[in-house]
């Protein structure tokens, strides 16, 4: 009886030990305010994007760049395809990005980016970029 009352309370400590820690190490992620929004990247703050309902613009200096449907795939993960080009450059109309929301702080957020093209048919990643809202 001693032997199943010392296992019981090994394997009680054991799951609430591993509850606690799960609990801990897991990243709820509210990414619900960032569905519509205009960011910048602190390291190049000219450089805008916007968001608005099914449809991404980016935009250097003011200068509307390019323009991006929008299909969310879920909460915190979104995919653009490049639909209008304005200006030459690496991006081409048809090319796509699937975004991850990794992090949120604040007003600034960190994205990781997979770009699907012709020279990266299988993705090439992009592991963290930081935005911050424009306010």
């Amino acid at each position: 009886m001693k032997k199943q009352i010392t296992f019981f309370l090994l394997l009680l400590v054991g799951v609430m030990g591993y509850s606690q820690g799960a609990t801990v190490n897991t990243q709820i992620l509210d990414c619900s305010k960032l569905k519509n929004i205009k960011a910048y990247n602190p390291d190049y703050p000219k450089k805008t994007f916007e968001i608005k309902g099914a449809t991404q613009e980016s935009y250097d200096n003011g200068v509307l760049q390019l323009v991006w449907s929008v299909k969310w795939v879920t909460d915190c993960q979104y995919e653009v395809t490049c639909t209008k080009k304005n200006v030459e450059n690496q991006i081409e109309v048809g090319d796509r990005i699937v975004m991850d929301f990794v992090s949120i702080d604040g007003d600034c957020f960190t994205l990781k980016r997979t770009f699907f093209c012709k020279n990266f048919p299988e993705g090439d990643v992009d592991p963290g970029s930081t935005y911050c809202l424009v306010k």
